[in-house]
Order: structure tokens, then C-alpha cells, then sequence
């Protein structure tokens, strides 16, 4: 029989909540049911897909599912399902649309109607119990926060439990802070109001997300929990003074700031001192014998005393002694250094090394400290390249030579680590070749052991070496041929052995890049390439498991950018796409402001790189639409789930034309775009995409529609989209209209008594009224005016500009619940960073302070309590994070 052509009849026999222990249940159900296939019991394998309404028919109103399941056995017209919607009775009407095809075909055919689902016989949640059947002891896990209010206790019941717990209510003359200007339950208390303090705005720069540029010869230390990069060069002429922490546990970068920071500069040095990062020398067109002091913990900089300090130098080597960092070595363009500085943070001070018995004058050497001494060993002074060195001894400020006997040849640009015995050197440059051989030097015994060269790496220099306390890591570096190198090897010196570093997954070659040991991984960013046309200063690293041999991804930060899409998921703030004025984007990053940091977005099978286009969030997911990519106008886009960290891509079948400027919002089932602009020209068109299965995209009627335009707004009221103002090339416009999805059908907003004309302003909608604020209007000037409009009585009510943020388009605004924030955007006389809070029942103003960069094009989200403020167009590209939290008046009262 053809199944799929038969009709179709449900009869429900019974619903069943699954009831396993009170204490562990769930939320799925058992539904069990019969199916009639042509008016006989239906047998045999179907798929079945349940989802829930909260409407017995039109319009669709999903609360729950759609949830399938395949391969359901029917025998004689009855079947058994467990379905689990979720947490989605909470008393209110339910009914179940049922969908049914035979197992293997493609297309369900929806059973009518829809089966209401009835108390069931044994409910384990009751929406009302009697007080007086309760009786045992109610856990505090099944008392939810906020159900017990003030209101259902008695008269000093808190007080008297607080008393019985040994502890003491508000004692007379204490105080207590309240929003309330007359707070009665205070004043009932026995509490007199003294005055009030006025609680100004605060802004807070938050972890930043601030990209690195790629570089080269800058410094790594590892704190104990985070590696700190610093300067460098990220060209043949650019030196840089910035820095960021990574930290690898939490896969997070945050800036280190440039305030107070020491000059640019690359080929410095820098040591960890246990509280501090103290970086010093360098070159950055000219020598250098300054640094500074930074402690992660203040986020801030201390300059190094310049008095007594060595003289200018670079390529020197530094090493900490626990209390002093030791500089040694080095060069400038005259002439190669054999003396050095020992600097003491806590006395600000520098004394002279010793250079009665010190190696030869060099530099490109290795420095290493054994607990009591440092080993400076090997490095050229321009002509020759050296296999001798030195032990130096802060405590007598006297040397020891290093034997030659049995040790490596000549050599620089190689590395050296310290065991806890033995120092081991290895790779480098003699000037005519590269090296992958080495040796151990033993200061006790005063000798020399060879490293094994049977499965060693191939020959380097300019690579990195670190010690895990049982194997020396190598890693990178440039070889024969000027090739760079994206492998390395793992030395065991116990063993004299080699062990190859996994290549899969490694980062790219390179050379000139930093390291550092965690305790269990191989931190390596950065460094230089070279591939015989173009040159790479990278931005990119991995974390080497030497357990696993097994390389992780340093995350990428997110880069500078604007005409980007912001949403707020309930907990985090979603960034995605958008351009720095020559890259167009297709990455994002998830920002969680309680945990102070940034996840990235996946980029796999995410929507192509672009600006300019929409996102929505659903409740569970992002939807991004349509755009630019600055090669063309797109009509594709995604669906974002940041639980899955995964995308979807959104159908093309039936969507709107393909555009940028355009608006979307979200329905509550379905997103709308409309408007915008495309090759063709300004469009008055647009689409609903409904994400469920078997939804799709329809198309929006375009009769009665507002005129085409773009850089408009759009809002959703909960019943109509309302779409006002934007630009069509030549008109500033100030007319709009109100879209009911349901009916499809238009109703237009007349321009009188309305705002003016304009493009690039800003709405919000407070749950009653749509406000329009600021924007460019009439020969390209910028407005700070604005007027609410209330849909029901379909009219406009003016808006005072008495204390109102200046004039500006670009801006950003957000609806707190009682007020709009607008904050920075352009006019004029350029970029801004103040802007005013609006308070429609009192109809005024209030000013916000000035803090972040000014800037405009970036994004704001209000997350319940705050603003964040992210990216942006200013001076440069933005990628830095602000949160604003609005001032308030709260009001002093003392207990008597």
C-alpha cells in the first residue's frame, strides 16, 4: 500500500508522565497513541515528530520541538513514544501537532487536528498546592530564588530567625542604602532617611580581545599562569610597545597596557621576577638602555632607573637571580659589549658586573641561571663565532672561564636551557652553515658531553628551546636554504635520545617566534617567515603536549573591526563579520562579562566573510542574513548555535533578494528582513525565515508597503514590525509603516507630526513606544532630536533636546528597561565618546561621561545591569570591550 497517499487518523489512548523518584525526575513524558493508515490499524516501522503549541490552530505559536524520531514500531495501530520538551508546562494549554511518514520515505504528513494534552493521572507538578496538605521539611533546592517575598512572612519573622541563628538584626544607628526616596518598609522599621548620594556613571574596560600584531623578536615570560608578550617589530621599520597575557588554560588573550609602557623597541630582553615582567635594552633605530617594570596584577608600568644602567646595547642576553636581573653582552652599531649591569627592582638600582676574567666582548650568546651562577656561553662579535664562555658569580661579582675542551663548535643564534645540573646547548649558526648538533656542560664537573645527532632535527638557528624538566623541546627556526621550519624534536639527555615533535596541526614555519613551558605544555606564538616573495610577521601559535605529542590552537583574537552584528544571548554577547576598511570578516567571539573573557566563534561552515548585515538571536541561536563582502551583495547567511559552538546555513530557496543596509528582527518564530539596497537599486521588499523544520522563507507582501530605502530601523513590538525613516538616494525619509506577519499585510506611518527626515539614527522599542533619536537628515546634517511613537494611538510625541547629547549618526542605543542609552557615533567635527541617558515617563535627559575611545560603526548590547560596548570606527579600528552601568540616586536612611 502507498502509506504516503493514504489518509491518516490519530486516536490518543493515554498520556503518562515517566515517574521515576520525586527526586530525580525529569521532564519527558509518555505519549502513547493508535494510527488508522485508510480507516485500518496501521503496522509496521514510522517515523514520527511532535511538536507543541500553545494554540489549538493558526497562528502557529511553537512553545516546544519539533522533536523526531525515527523508526517507531506500530503494531495493530498502536504506538509508544518518550518525548522531552523541556521545562514548557508551567500550567498554561498545551497541544501537540503529531507529523507521521513510513520509515525510509521523505516527506511527513501533518495529522489534524491537534491533540490537546489533559492533566494526566498521576502529575508529578502541581501548579497550586493546599499549605495545609504539606508536611516534612522542604529542601532548599526546591525552593526557587525570589519566591519567598517580604509579603509572605510575618511581621519580624526575618528578624527573629536571624536572632535565633545568633545573629543580630540592624542595630540602632546603623545604616542601610535604598533606591526608594520614601521607603516605607524602612520607615516602618524604626529607619529616618538622612539624604541621598548620587551614584555617577561608571565605565569599565573589560578583557579586550585586543589582537596582537604579528611580530617578530619580541619577549616571553611565563608567570606561573599566564605567558606575557612584549614588543617587537612587525616590519622592517615598525617597532612596537604593546603586549598581551595569554592565558592557556582559559584559551584568552588580555591587553597589557600601553600606559607608562617603555619606549618601542625590538631585541630587548626580559625576565619574570615572581610578581613582575622587567623588560630592558633593545634597539628600535637606535640603541637603547632603558625598560620598565610591568605587574600584571595593576595592569600597570614602572620605569627601570637609567643611573648607572650599561651602556646602550642589543642582541645582550638577561637572566633573574631571584632577587636581580643580570644583563650581559650585546652590541650597538659601534662596537660588542663583555660587561654588563646587575639592576635590583626594589631598590630601583643598578651595580656593575665585573669584567676582571669575563668571555670575550658578543653577542647573539646564550645566558642561563644555574641557582647560584649565570653561564654565558658561545655568540660572534661580528668576525668570529665562539665556543667559550664564562660562569658569573653575583655574590663575589667574579668570573670562571668554560672550558673549550669537548665542547661545541662556534657558534650564535642557538639556544641553551638549564636542567637543574647541566646546561644544554644546541643549533645555531658558525656564519657558513647551520647546526643541529650540541652539547651538556656539567659546572660541578667543570666538563663537556656531546648531545646525540641520530634523530636529531634538522640544522637551525633562530629557534626555540625549552625544558620540561625530564626533555629539552626544540621547535621552528630558519635552515639550509633560508627554508623555515614547522618541526622540531624532544632531547632527553638521561637517555641521549631524540624524539620528533608531532607535525600535525603545528603552527606554520617561522622563525624569530618566543616560547615558554606551562609545567605540562610548549606555549610558541609569533615569529617571522619567509616564503622567496612576501614577507610574514605572524599572529598565530599552538600549545604542544609533549604527553599527548599533540598540538592545540592559540586563539586568534578577534581583530579590529566595524559594521559588525552584536546580540546579546541572555548570558553572553555574540560578534560576527564585519570589515577594518580593507578585511572583510567571517570570525566573532562569544564575550561573557561575569567570567571577564572571550570564546571564539567557530568558523567552520560559518556564512562567508561580510558587512553590513543583519543578525537576530532566537532564544537559542544566532541568525545572520544577507550583507556585503565588498566583491558583491549576498542573500545567504547562518544559524549560530554557541551551545554546539556550530553552524547551520540558512536556505537560499525563496529568500529575498540579495542586499546590505536592510533591517531584521526577531518574531518570536520567525525572522523578518526587509528594505535595504543591492546593484539593482533601493528595495521595499523582504522576507520571513522560520527556522523550524519545514518552515522556510515567504515572502512579505509589498502592497501598501513604505517606499524603498535603506539605513532605516525596524523594531518588534510583539505583534508588528515597525520600519521608519532610511535614505533612498535622494531623500531623506520620514515615513514608515507597521507589518503584521500574521496577516501580511502593511499599515502605513504618516510623516505628520513625526521627527524629520533621516538615515543612521537609532530605535528602541520600551514595551508601549518606538523612540527615534539622532541620525543625519536634510543636506547631510547631523540631529540630535528625536520623537516617540505610540503604535495603539498610531501618533508622535515630541522628545525635549534639553540636556541631549550633541548632534551625530552611527551611534548605538539601548533600552534598559526605563531609559535609552545613545553613546558616541560622528557628526561634523568627527568621532565622539559621550552621549545621554532618555527617560520617556519623565521625558528627560541625562548626560553619560566620556571614557572609551571615541569612535562610531561599533556595537552595544544591554545585558540586564550594563552596557557593553565593543569595536567601532575611530581614529583606527576598535576591538577593545566597555561595560557602562548608569548612574543612580540611592538614599541614606539610619536605624534609631
Amino acid at each position: 500500500m502507498k502509506t504516503k497517499h493514504s489518509p491518516l487518523f490519530l486516536a490518543v489512548l493515554a498520556l503518562l508522565w515517566v515517574t521515576h523518584q520525586a527526586s530525580a525526575q525529569g521532564t519527558a513524558f509518555t505519549y502513547q497513541g493508535r494510527l488508522d493508515d485508510a480507516g485500518q490499524p496501521a503496522s509496521g516501522l514510522f517515523d514520527l515528530r511532535f511538536t507543541l503549541y500553545s494554540v489549538p490552530g493558526a497562528p502557529d505559536t511553537v512553545v516546544g520541538g519539533p522533536v523526531t524520531i525515527t523508526g517507531v514500531p506500530v503494531a495493530n495501530g498502536l504506538f509508544t513514544a518518550v518525548l522531552d520538551f523541556g521545562a514548557v508546562f508551567d500550567g498554561g494549554a498545551r497541544w501537540l501537532e503529531i507529523a507521521v511518514r513510513p520509515g525510509g520515505s521523505t516527506d511527513f504528513t501533518a495529522l489534524s487536528p491537534r491533540q490537546p494534552l489533559t492533566p494526566a493521572p498521576y502529575a508529578m507538578f502541581a501548579s497550586g498546592v493546599n499549605a495545609a496538605g504539606i508536611s516534612g521539611t522542604i529542601s532548599a533546592g526546591n525552593i526557587g530564588n525570589g519566591t519567598i517575598t517580604s509579603t509572605m512572612l510575618a511581621n519580624g519573622a526575618a528578624a527573629a530567625n536571624l536572632a535565633a541563628s545568633g545573629q543580630g538584626t540592624v542595630p540602632g544607628g546603623g545604616m542601610v542604602l535604598s533606591s526608594n526616596y520614601s521607603d516605607a518598609n524602612l520607615l516602618n522599621a524604626g529607619y529616618v532617611r538622612l539624604g541621598k548620594v548620587d551614584c555617577g556613571d561608571v565605565w569599565e574596560q573589560r578583557a579586550t580581545g585586543t589582537p596582537l600584531a604579528g611580530r617578530r623578536d619580541a619577549t616571553a615570560v611565563w608567570t606561573g599562569s599566564e605567558m606575557i608578550v612584549w614588543g617587537g617589530s612587525d616590519s622592517a621599520s615598525s617597532f612596537l610597545s604593546d603586549g598581551a597575557r595569554y592565558n592557556p588554560a582559559a584559551n584568552i588573550w588580555t591587553e597589557v597596557t600601553s600606559t607608562g609602557a617603555p619606549a618601542q623597541r625590538r631585541s630587548h630582553t626580559a625576565v619574570w621576577t615572581g610578581t613582575e615582567m622587567i623588560v630592558w635594552g633593545g634597539f628600535n633605530g637606535v640603541y637603547l638602555n632603558d625598560g620598565g617594570r610591568y605587574n600584571p596584577i595593576a595592569n600597570s608600568w614602572t620605569a627601570t632607573a637609567t643611573t648607572g644602567a650599561p651602556l646602550k646595547r642589543y642582541g645582550h642576553t638577561a637572566v633573574w637571580t631571584g632577587s636581580k636581573m643580570i644583563v650581559w653582552g650585546g652590541a650597538n652599531d659601534q662596537i660588542s659589549f663583555n660587561d654588563g649591569g646587575s639592576y635590583n627592582p626594589i631598590a630601583n638600582s643598578w651595580t656593575a658586573v665585573s669584567t676582571t676574567g669575563a668571555p670575550l666582548q658578543r653577542y647573539g650568546h646564550t645566558a642561563v641561571w644555574t641557582g647560584s651562577q649565570m653561564i654565558v656561553w658561545g655568540g660572534s662579535d661580528g668576525f668570529s663565532h665562539f665556543n667559550d664562555g664564562g660562569l658569573y658569580s653575583p655574590t663575589a661579582n667574579s668570573w670562571t672561564t668554560v672550558p673549550t675542551s669537548g665542547a661545541p663548535g662556534g657558534r650564535s643564534d642557538h639556544t641553551a636551557v638549564w636542567t637543574g645540573t647541566e646546561m644544554i646547548v644546541w643549533g645555531g649558526a658558525n656564519g657558513s652553515s647551520y647546526l643541529n648538533d650540541g652539547g651538556r656542560y656539567d659546572p660541578t664537573a667543570n666538563s663537556w658531553t656531546a648531545v646525540a645527532t641520530n634523530g636529531a632535527p634538522s640544522s637551525r638557528a633562530s629557534h626555540t628551546a625549552v625544558w620540561t624538566g625530564a626533555e629539552m623541546i626544540v621547535w621552528g627556526g630558519v635552515g639550509s636554504g633560508s627554508s623555515y621550519l614547522n618541526n622540531g624534536g624532544r632531547y632527553n639527555p638521561t637517555a641521549n635520545i631524540w624524539t620528533a615533535v608531532a607535525t600535525t596541526s603545528a603552527p606554520s614555519s617561522r622563525a624569530y617566534h618566543i616560547a615558554v613551558w606551562t609545567g605540562t605544555e610548549m606555549v610558541v606564538w609569533g615569529g617571522y617567515s619567509y616564503n622567496g616573495f612576501f614577507s610574514f610577521y605572524l599572529d598565530t601559535g599552538g600549545r604542544y603536549d609533549p604527553a599527548a605529542n599533540r598540538w592545540t590552537a592559540i586563539t586568534t583574537q578577534l581583530a579590529p573591526r566595524r559594521n559588525h552584528t552584536a546580540i546579546w544571548t541572555g548570558s553572553e554577547m555574540v560578534v560576527w563579520g564585519g570589515w577594518n576598511g580593507s578585511s572583510f570578516f567571517n570570525d566573532g567571539g562569544r564575550y561573557d562579562p561575569t567570567a571577564n573573557n572571550w570564546t571564539p566563534v567557530s568558523t567552520a561552515s560559518a556564512p562567508s566573510a561580510r558587512y553590513d548585515h543583519t543578525a537576530v538571536w532566537t532564544g537559542n541561536s544566532m541568525i545572520v542574513w544577507g550583507g556585503s563582502s565588498g566583491s558583491g551583495y549576498l542573500n545567504d547567511g547562518g544559524s549560530y548555535s554557541p551551545a554546539a559552538n556550530s553552524w547551520t546555513a540558512l536556505p537560499t530557496f525563496g529568500a529575498p533578494a540579495a542586499r546590505h543596509g536592510h533591517t531584521a528582527v526577531w518574531t518570536g518564530s520567525e525572522m523578518i528582513v526587509w528594505g535595504g539596497l543591492n546593484g539593482s537599486g533601493f528595495l521595499n521588499t523582504g522576507g520571513r525565515y522560520n527556522p523550524r523544520v519545514g518552515g522556510g522563507w515567504s515572502a512579505v507582501t509589498t502592497v501598501s508597503a513604505p517606499s524603498a530605502r535603506h539605513l532605516h530601523t525596524a523594531v518588534w513590538t510583539g505583534s508588528e514590525m515597525i520600519v521608519w525613516g532610511g535614505w533612498d538616494g535622494g531623500t531623506y525619509l520620514s515615513d514608515g509603516g507597521r507589518y503584521d506577519p500574521t496577516a501580511n499585510n502593511w499599515t502605513p506611518i504618516g510623516s505628520g507630526g513625526g521627527p524629520l527626515g533621516r538615515r543612521e539614527h537609532t530605535a528602541v522599542w520600551t514595551g508601549t513606544q518606538m523612540i527615534i533619536w539622532g541620525g543625519q537628515g536634510l543636506g547631510g546634517s547631523y540631529l540630535n532630536a528625536g520623537s516617540r511613537y505610540n503604535p495603539e494611538a498610531n501618533n508622535w510625541a515630541p522628545m525635549t533636546s534639553n540636556g541631549a547629547p550633541g548632534a551625530r549618526s552611527q551611534h548605538t542605543a539601548v533600552w534598559t528597561g526605563s531609559e535609552m542609552i545613545v553613546w558616541g557615533g560622528a557628526n561634523s567635527s568627527g568621532f565622539l565618546n559621550d552621549g545621554g541617558r532618555y527617560n520617556p515617563t519623565a521625558n528627560i535627559w541625562a548626560p553619560v561621561s566620556s571614557s572609551p575611545s571615541a569612535r562610531a560603526l561599533h556595537t552595544a548590547v544591554w545585558t540586564g545591569s550594563e552596557m557593553i560596548v565593543w569595536g567601532g570606527y575611530g581614529a583606527t579600528s576598535f576591538s577593545d570591550t566597555f561595560s557602562y552601568n548608569p548612574g543612580r540616586t540611592l538614599y541614606l536612611y539610619q536605624k534609631l
